[in-house]
C-alpha cells in the first residue's frame, strides 16, 4: 500500500507542474502576439499621421490660394458680388474647421505614438486598465476605455 500512496503523489507533481509549464508558454506566445498587435498599431497610427498631415497641408495651400485671390480682388476695379463675397468666407471658415480639426485628430495621433514608445499604448488614461482590442481597432488613437468614455460622455 506504501508503494501505490507514493506513486499517487508523483502522478499529482507531475499533473501539476505541465499547467505551469504550458502557462509559461502561453504567456510567451501571448506577449509575441501583443508584440505584433503593438507593431500593427504603430504602422496603423503612422498611416494615419502620414494621411492627416498630407489633408492638413492640402488645407493650408486652399487657404493660401484664396488669401492671394483676395489680394488680387482687391486689386480689381471691379466690385465682387455680396454673394460671392459670401462664399469665400463659408468656404474660408469651412477649411479652417476642418483644419482645427485635423490638427487635434493628429495630436491625439502623435500622442498614442508617444505611448507606444513609452509602453503605455492600449492603457486608459483614467482607470489604467487596458483598452479593449477591438476598441483599439476601430480607433487607434483612443486614450480611453469605453467605460470611461462613456461616463465623460454624460
Amino acid at each position: 500500500m506504501a508503494i501505490r500512496v507514493a506513486a499517487k503523489v508523483k502522478t499529482k507533481k507531475k499533473t501539476q507542474a505541465k499547467p505551469a509549464g504550458r502557462v509559461i508558454e502561453t504567456q510567451r506566445v501571448g506577449r509575441k502576439a501583443a508584440v505584433k498587435d503593438l507593431e500593427k498599431f504603430r504602422a496603423r497610427l503612422m498611416q494615419e499621421r502620414e494621411r492627416l498631415e498630407i489633408e492638413l497641408q492640402e488645407i493650408e495651400n486652399r487657404t493660401a490660394r484664396i488669401s492671394e485671390g483676395e489680394r488680387a480682388n482687391e486689386l480689381s476695379a471691379y466690385e465682387d458680388h455680396p454673394a460671392d463675397l459670401a462664399s469665400e468666407t463659408f468656404e474660408r471658415e469651412k477649411d479652417l474647421a476642418i483644419g482645427e480639426s485635423v490638427e487635434g485628430m493628429l495630436n491625439q495621433v502623435l500622442i498614442a505614438l508617444e505611448k507606444v514608445d513609452r509602453g503605455t499604448y492600449g492603457v486608459c488614461d483614467v482607470c489604467s486598465k487596458p483598452i479593449k482590442k477591438a476598441r483599439l481597432n476601430a480607433l487607434p488613437f483612443a486614450t480611453l476605455c469605453l467605460e470611461c468614455q462613456a461616463r465623460i460622455e454624460r
